[in-house]
């Protein structure tokens, strides 16, 4: 009989009977159904809480389910450097978020953000961190006021120009803009 869920109704009647000095304890636990060492917890449970029911299991095992700025964070990670493998994020998680998540959960953390191994392969392929830092160092040399940001934009309805070539591009730069 070990491990089988004895319902508190049991638990309560075997404490009256307990209150009553009538019966033995082994006596009550026959009755009850259960042994003479769980009437003793039951007891105690019942002295030290008031109660004779198990405390709730609250935070027992891993999560399985990000809270969102955790699973932000694991995103940010992925997109900073895609390279990890999912213990190595796993682990981030733990250390820096005292988060401690299974890897299964990671993974379904990146299918939900639509991030696949194809499409971390690809963001890690396209991030070369020596071209980031040759073009930070060329990119630094000049004031901030000499940078112009362009978003591409193609020809239709709503503007006046289309797309230019270099030279047309170059002559709108030092024309118009300077």
């Amino acid at each position: 009989m070990p491990n089988r869920r004895i319902e508190d109704s049991a638990k309560i009647i075997a404490l009256r009977l307990l209150n009553r000095k009538r019966d033995s304890r082994p006596e009550i636990a026959q009755l009850c159904g259960f042994s003479v060492r769980t009437l003793g917890r039951t007891v105690r449970r019942f002295r030290t809480t008031g109660s004779v029911a198990k405390a709730a299991a609250i935070g027992r095992g891993r999560p399985r389910l990000l809270h969102t700025q955790d699973s932000n964070y694991l995103l940010k990670l992925a997109r900073h450097n895609p390279c990890y493998f999912l213990d190595e994020y796993q682990h981030f998680l733990e250390k820096y978020r005292h988060m401690p998540v299974h890897i299964s959960t990671v993974h379904r953390t990146f299918e939900r953000a639509g991030l696949s191994l194809k499409h971390i392969q690809k963001m890690a392929s396209e991030k070369d961190p020596l071209a980031e830092g040759l073009f930070i160092n060329r990119i630094s040399r000049h004031p901030a006021h000499y940078i112009v940001a362009l978003d591409e934009m193609s020809k239709d309805d709503r503007t006046y120009e289309g797309s230019a070539d270099r030279e047309t591009f170059i002559h709108f730069l030092q024309n118009d803009v300077v």
